[in-house]
């Protein structure tokens, strides 16, 4: 996968994705497997905005039974298990517990009685999944005295009587899962590029064209011309129909939240926690405020998520040191024993999610988890489709009901879809656990195994192309080694990045495709070493080389203010 402007030169695409977070991944690869040629831009580089800043969760919908939404959560578990066959190396089960408390609402009682029809409601979707060790297990209770025993901090707890065991499925890098949806459109000839900024719609007598494009690069303006275009850029939805004149979404965007996560030390190492806040949450039964998470990631906790209202600028969204105190309060105030605090804290990301309900409330958390697709035609305009995602977990039945819609505007509306099932890049893996098992023997004398199992985690079956062509030179032999002993990934991954995942600035590497930085920072001595990495395959110059890691460098003090 290389960047190659000229490739969108001199042709006209069946459809023109706008946006290259987990969304339009999801619509490009759908489309190319239907044997649409699928032309893609991202402002800024692949699922670096809104598709990053996640909890990292691929929800099974139980929240929305709270919400008495039961074909959310049949939709949502669905979709879950699709992630599973196509992409297992990615995401493994997480087991979260549920505090349970004296009384109906917060006891052990009702909360079972709702996991109950939770399980029998979604039982059957894990049927999909091949590989039984991959399969969600069983959801179980804890007495009050194993819980002490898991979690002491919290088991110690007067008012605390036991908790439900629940299983999410939880990606190592939801940047890497977004990054092999695209990879795959590649695969079936999609042309795709970063730093692409879509300028305007191009409209002729009532029909959509195709978009200007701005190369953010090196300033090159140019016409991409298409028969559909989708214009899927999330947060920037709004604003690019606002400057073509095209019609609103069906249900407007009314505002932004804010939701902030932090990276700590790590509190549990075996366990999630679900733990209830004092926060209010819009349900139709609440049993004690928004939770908010403590997931093991990485040997670290990645704690969130706040929900904050947002008025600023779409491309200055970052936590502040009220998000990162408020967290930390509310684990703290949970987890009263933990002693943790603001020094424990080595990282900090915010994303926006869109709102649509028209009293915006500061206090309440008023995500829906509902999508749109809005055909323009209803506004007389042909030739567009705006698709606006709500999770993460349901970006690819968007995509398959977006790209239903385009096949039908361009007579092609009897292509199946073949999404749920055809594995991405890196995906094709029928038993994880002995292909990680073979990995790591084949690779035993040339890197540990901790590092084995990280490319793994991060390649699938691409591992073997991370470290071909790894010689016994020894400036060769240097890429199998760590860039720091804090972090697992290696040189090759960022040789790799430029020459076969379109990396062109040092924090696409950092934060994108290596996940060296979103731990913390793992310190200027890996970060020169990636650049000096770059430098080699890119041609940089030693004042480029500097001033790519002073930049890398500026990104954590900007997510850390």
């Amino acid at each position: 996968m290389r960047r190659e402007p000229t490739a969108f030169h001199d042709r006209v695409f069946d459809v023109v994705i706008v946006g290259g977070g987990i969304t339009g991944a999801c619509l490009a690869h759908d489309a190319t497997l239907r044997g649409l040629s699928v032309a893609l831009i991202e402002r800024g580089d692949f699922g670096a905005a809104t598709s990053a800043a996640s909890s990292k969760l691929l929800h099974g919908g139980i929240r929305y039974l709270q919400q008495g939404r039961f074909d959310k959560v049949r939709e949502s578990a669905r979709e879950r298990d699709y992630f599973q066959v196509i992409a297992p190396h990615l995401m493994h089960w997480v087991p979260f517990l549920i505090p349970t408390q004296p009384g109906l609402i917060r006891g052990r009682w009702l909360l079972q009685c709702g996991t109950w029809f939770y399980e029998r409601l979604t039982r059957g979707e894990e049927r999909r999944v091949n590989d039984e060790a991959q399969r969600r297990p069983f959801a179980k209770y804890c007495s009050r005295a194993e819980l002490a025993r898991l979690v002491p901090e919290l088991g110690v707890r007067d008012d605390i009587t036991g908790a439900q065991v629940l299983y999410e499925s939880h990606l190592h890098s939801t940047e890497r899962m977004s990054l092999a949806f695209l990879k795959s459109a590649v695969a079936g000839g999609a042309v795709v590029a970063n730093y692409m900024t879509a300028d305007k719609i191009l409209r002729s007598q009532g029909r959509v064209e195709g978009v200007t494009v701005i190369d953010s690069l090196d300033g090159d303006r140019f016409d991409l011309l298409a028969k559909m275009v989708i214009n899927a850029a999330g947060p920037w939805l709004t604003d690019l129909n606002e400057r073509s004149d095209l019609g609103r979404l069906t249900v407007p965007i009314s505002g932004f939240s804010k939701g902030s996560h932090i990276v700590t030390r790590q509190i549990v190492d075996r366990f999630a926690l679900a733990l209830p806040t004092r926060r209010k949450a819009n349900t139709v039964f609440n049993r004690g405020g928004r939770h908010v998470f403590v997931i093991p990631w990485r040997n670290h906790s990645l704690i969130g998520t706040s929900d904050r209202p947002y008025t600023g600028t779409l491309d200055d969204v970052r936590p502040t040191e009220t998000d990162i105190t408020d967290l930390l309060g509310d684990v703290t105030e949970a987890l009263p024993g933990i002693g943790l605090t603001r020094s424990d804290v080595f990282h900090a990301f915010a994303g926006l999610y869109p709102l649509t309900a028209r009293d915006l409330r500061p206090d309440v958390y008023q995500g829906t988890g509902d999508y749109q697709i809005v055909d323009h035609r209803r506004e007389g305009i042909q030739g567009v489709v705006s698709v606006l995602g709500a999770k993460y977990t349901t970006a690819r039945t968007l995509a398959e009901r977006a790209t239903n819609l385009v096949c039908k505007q361009l007579g092609r509306g009897t292509i199946p879809c073949r999404t749920s099932w055809t594995p991405l890049v890196g995906g094709d893996i029928d038993d994880l656990t002995q292909f990680t098992q073979d990995a790591v023997e084949r690779y035993a004398e040339s890197m540990k195994k901790c590092t084995v199992e990280h490319l793994v985690r991060h390649y699938g079956t691409e591992i073997d192309a991370v470290v071909a062509g790894v010689s016994s030179e020894r400036q060769e032999r240097s890429l199998v080694t760590q860039l720091t002993p804090a972090r697992e990934s290696i040189g090759a991954e960022v040789r790799f990045a430029v020459e076969e995942e379109m990396a062109v600035a040092l924090s696409d590497v950092v934060f994108r495709r290596t996940g060296l930085g979103t731990v913390g920072d793992p310190g200027e001595s890996a970060l020169r070493h990636c650049a000096e990495i770059m430098k080699m395959y890119l041609g940089w110059s030693d004042e480029h080389t500097t001033e790519e890691v002073q930049r890398t460098q500026a990104l954590f003090k900007v997510n850390m203010p």
